[in-house]
């Protein structure tokens, strides 16, 4: 057996580092390039969304580097991620003539669970204790580079050289492969987060904008053009609604132990613009940007795949929401057509508006005075 995942983010850090732990052989994730994108769009449905084409161009390279076990993840509601693993297998089975194996973790009856069998299956030698372990301890890597990307995206536009904090983090993220034990997870992040506040003025007050919106899209950068980068050299604090690690400990641990509703959770938040689940991550799109609306932050951005339903509904909340609010809004809606320079572009026009119209406020408010 020779695993392969689809890539996003960093999640290949925790992920490889689990499987080695625990003796899986695996091809190393591609990275998304042109060419992911190329064969991903040449054996999926044309109207799909962006994340489908992309998860099944990555398992398909996978497959050209001698794979023969595919995972990914899927789930039941309303979004299309429910039938990602019973399509993308019967495409994969067109294209490969060697037996394969294909296993979809399913969040709907419990990510732990889901992922726990898959590993006794892939390591048998493993006991449930290391196994355990090794889960828990993926998910502490997670939680750091989550915790070290906030970091990067608070302190990288009050410094004087936003450049450097982003080498810092993309250094020491790296470095957490090779950590044996949870203390050594937090020194490397406890050290990178010292390294960053040493090389800002807290004083300075930026740009504050919340990045909400589908999943895969706002934490893959290269679907994204690298967005949080981009607003943190444009001098921007960035807040990602997004978190891999508050979502993979949310239905592991606190789901287990029943202390965990996905549905309830941002339902509360939502009201009164949006009062039902709608599937994705549209619910907690509308939560978010009421949340960021009534915590004085400039502006949000609404990044999604191009025809995603949960996000285009969520969309008819956050145009009320933002309009009550007088919080201005980019919606980027993203597909393989997308262009770096154009996505580019939008952002610092709505950037340079933000700016104007703090600029304005200050004025008026000085007037007032």
């Amino acid at each position: 057996m020779k695993v392969v995942y689809p890539h996003m983010g960093y999640l290949n850090i925790p992920i490889n580092h689990m499987l080695n732990s625990l003796d899986i052989s695996y091809v190393p994730t591609p990275r998304i390039t042109k060419r992911t994108v190329e064969i991903g769009s040449l054996h999926s449905p044309e109207s799909v969304c962006l994340p489908y084409k992309l998860t099944l161009g990555n398992l398909l390279e996978g497959i050209d580097a001698g794979a023969n076990c595919l995972v990914t993840i899927c789930g039941a509601g309303k979004c299309r991620l429910g039938f990602y693993n019973t399509v993308q297998k019967i495409s994969v089975s067109k294209v490969m003539s060697e037996p394969f194996s294909f296993y979809a973790i399913n969040t709907s009856t419990g990510l732990f669970n889901s992922l726990y069998n898959f590993l006794r299956k892939a390591s048998p030698r493993s006991s449930r204790i290391t196994i355990a372990y090794s889960i828990a301890k993926a998910i502490k890597m997670l939680k750091a580079i989550d915790t070290m990307n906030d970091a990067k995206n608070y302190y990288g536009p009050r410094s004087s050289n936003p450049e450097l904090l982003i080498d810092i983090y993309k250094t020491n993220v790296t470095k957490l492969d090779k950590c044996q034990s949870f203390k050594e997870i937090e020194h490397i992040k406890d050290q990178t987060l010292e390294l960053m506040r040493s090389c800002a003025d807290e004083t300075m007050k930026p740009l504050k904008v919340g990045l909400l919106g589908e999943f895969y899209v706002v934490v893959e950068p290269y679907v994204n053009f690298e967005i949080e980068d981009t607003l943190v050299k444009l001098g921007v604090e960035v807040k990602r609604l997004v978190s891999t690690a508050d979502w993979a400990y949310a239905q592991t641990l606190l789901r287990a132990l029943k202390l965990y509703n996905e549905e309830t959770e941002h339902l509360d938040g939502a009201r009164p613009y949006m009062n039902y689940h709608v599937g994705g991550e549209g619910l907690k799109t509308a939560s978010e940007a009421l949340r960021c609306a009534k915590n004085g932050y400039d502006g949000i951005i609404h990044a999604y795949p191009f025809g995603c339903m949960p996000e285009v509904v969520s969309e008819y909340a956050l145009k009320r929401i933002t309009a009550d609010f007088d919080l201005p809004m980019l919606a980027l809606s993203l597909d393989e057509h997308s262009s770096g320079v154009g996505l580019t572009t939008r952002i610092e026009a709505f950037i340079d508006c933000l700016r104007r119209r703090k600029t304005q406020r200050i004025r008026k408010n000085a007037a007032l005075l």
